[in-house]
Order: structure tokens, then sequence, then C-alpha cells
């Protein structure tokens, strides 16, 4: 297979991915790439499910402080300066 394919920008900003490309990277409705620019070259990485995973269990962790917003980022100064 020839990885090289030209497709068009749409009026919204849009390209579509050749169903070849999706088909073989296993892409669907709602999967989620990783945009890259590298010397004038966009790279398009899918992101995998377990990075998925990770994030869905990262919104349901409950911190173990009792810290507000400003006093986290209190603390960071102090440590990272």
């Amino acid at each position: 297979m020839n990885n090289e394919m030209i497709v068009t920008i749409s009026k919204g900003q849009q390209i579509t991915l050749p169903a070849e490309i999706r088909n073989l990277l296993g892409l669907d409705i709602g999967s989620r790439l990783e945009v890259e620019e590298d010397k004038g070259i966009v790279k398009l990485k899918p992101i995998g499910e377990d990075i998925e995973a990770l994030f869905k269990k990262a919104k349901n962790i409950k911190p173990q402080h009792k810290l507000n917003v400003k006093e986290m980022e209190e603390l960071n100064e102090k440590r990272f300066r």
C-alpha cells in the first residue's frame, strides 16, 4: 500500500482520512489523534485506548488533600522555582 494520498481541506477546515488508512489504523468515529508539525510535515498519530482509559480513570480520582487551586499553585511555585 502506498501511504501517500492527497486530501482536500473542506470549507469547514476539515480533512477526511481515506478509508484505507482509517481501516489500517483501526480508527472509527470518536477516535482521537495527536497532531504534530515537524519541519513543515503534519503528522497524525492515533492515541491508543490505554491513554483513553487513563483519561477516564484520571477524571474519577479524588484529591487526597484539602488544598484549593490557589494553594496548589503556590505550593508548586515553591517546589519548582
